[in-house]
């Protein structure tokens, strides 16, 4: 609805976020990161998508609250999710992410 109310439809784009926001969630929960992508967060990425029309850019100004190795290891996650996208180099292993991404596809 958010995509729709800031005039770009993108639901490839959509798809993909909801999936990497579910790893992190089920990261969460099984205390693998300690942080979330709270629904709030993925509005304020689709209107930041609006702005700018790269999927990327949105992500990483709209998780730059995050500490350097929580926001690298949600950049990594989300350029295995959307393998098309263009990320900012990362350090992070992702290894607890790998797993739930795995999980998640074989689902």
């Amino acid at each position: 609805n958010h995509m729709t109310k800031f005039g770009v439809e993108d639901t490839d784009f959509v798809e993909k976020l909801i999936t990497w926001a579910d790893i992190i969630r089920k990261t969460f929960y099984d205390d693998g990161v300690d942080e979330v992508i709270s629904t709030r967060r993925l509005c304020h990425i689709a209107q930041t998508f609006s702005i700018f029309k790269n999927r990327a850019k949105a992500i990483d100004l709209c998780i730059a609250r995050f500490d350097d190795d929580t926001k690298s290891a949600f950049l990594d996650l989300y350029s295995k999710v959307d393998a098309g996208v263009e990320t900012l180099d990362t350090t992070s292993d992702g290894n607890e992410f790998d797993r739930q991404y795995e999980e998640t596809l074989n689902a």
